[in-house]
């Protein structure tokens, strides 16, 4: 998970009792490579692929790491932004290049500039950026900030355009081979969500969690294995895990993240509350909610300022290497 001093901390968490047990083990930090004095890199964003980390931050744009915290390689990559003024948002995946062994994946960044859906990809083999234009016409990444990768392609949240009058919230899929979008439908249309999140289970499938309107249940939603794509859309059915109500204490927006445990019915979520009455104080807790509609909170403290919204991504180790750059970084065409 993403702690509250930008840093990032193995998570253990036990099902397997009558009251859900946490275990937070020590901290893992990343430095600012231009520093000769090791000034922390404060961590405001993590995106999880197969055991390796993408991690940037909101403070600077300039740089962005890519880390195997199993095996302690890392390399940071150059991130500058070309386009003052434009606030954007970064994803990680990989192409395949023959088999589908570990050692033939072919990891890129994904860089996107918020409200003009304009693409940029980093090739680690070419130690490249290149101007992908927009990839995803007729889309509003209205939840940008909250995706998640699977078996390396980036899925998120966004409004499809496409299909005028409705212009349905759907999810988007960004496939690193052929560097091009593609639709995913979700369980049922709408328009909008009182709540919308999505997430990732076993490594194996998309979740989401639907609230059509407040006066709903909140639903969480489980994909079939994804594996057929089309030219315009994946195709994909759902099978809903289970349903229950949010209370006035719970409340879970977009940009929130969350883990399921399909087999026991039990959703993880992490939130930060601020109590606007007492001088701003935050309070970090993770909520443990099942279908039963009973809700078992782990309070990490108060305070006095704050630091860093929680995240929490389920995270499954791999020794998959990190190429080294050859050369000068440069940015392509």
């Amino acid at each position: 998970m993403l702690t509250k001093h930008f840093n990032i901390a193995p998570l253990s968490i036990n099902l397997n009792t009558t009251i859900p047990s946490v275990e937070l083990k020590s901290e893992l930090s990343l430095t600012d490579p231009r520093s000769k004095y090791s000034v922390q890199f404060d961590i405001n964003e993590v995106i999880h692929c197969d055991g390796v980390l993408l991690c940037y931050s909101h403070n600077d744009e300039s740089i962005t790491w890519v880390w195997n915290p199993l095996t302690g390689e890392k390399r940071w990559i150059d991130t500058s932004n070309p386009r003052p003024g434009c606030c954007r948002f970064f994803d990680i995946g990989y192409s395949r290049q023959g088999d589908s062994s570990n050692n033939n994946k072919s990891y890129k960044v994904l860089s996107c500039y918020r409200g003009i859906n304009v693409f940029e990809m980093y090739d680690f083999n070419s130690d490249t950026w290149r101007s992908l234009g927009d990839i995803s016409p007729g889309w509003c990444l209205l939840y940008s900030e909250v995706s998640v990768s699977l078996k390396g392609n980036t899925y998120m949240l966004a409004i499809d355009y496409t299909k005028p009058p409705l212009n349905v919230v759907s999810v988007l899929k960004i496939d690193y081979s052929t560097e091009k979008s593609v639709a995913v439908p979700l369980p049922y249309q709408c328009r909008t969500f009182e709540t919308s999140c999505i997430s990732v289970v076993r490594e194996e499938k998309l979740a989401v969690l639907l609230q059509p309107d407040k006066g709903s249940k909140t639903e969480i939603w489980v994909s079939n294995k994804i594996d057929e794509t089309t030219a315009k859309e994946v195709v994909v059915s759902w099978s809903k895990v289970f349903a229950f109500d949010l209370s006035p204490d719970l409340e879970i927006p977009h940009e929130g993240s969350f883990l399921l445990d399909e087999e026991k019915k039990v959703l993880v979520y992490c939130d930060t509350l601020i109590d606007v009455e007492d001088e701003g104080d935050t309070k970090n807790i993770i909520y443990f909610v099942g279908e039963d509609n009973i809700v078992t909170t782990v309070d990490f403290g108060v305070d006095k300022v704050q630091v860093c919204w929680h995240a929490i991504l389920n995270y499954v180790p791999s020794l998959d290497k990190i190429k080294r750059p050859q050369g000068k970084r440069k940015r392509g065409d």
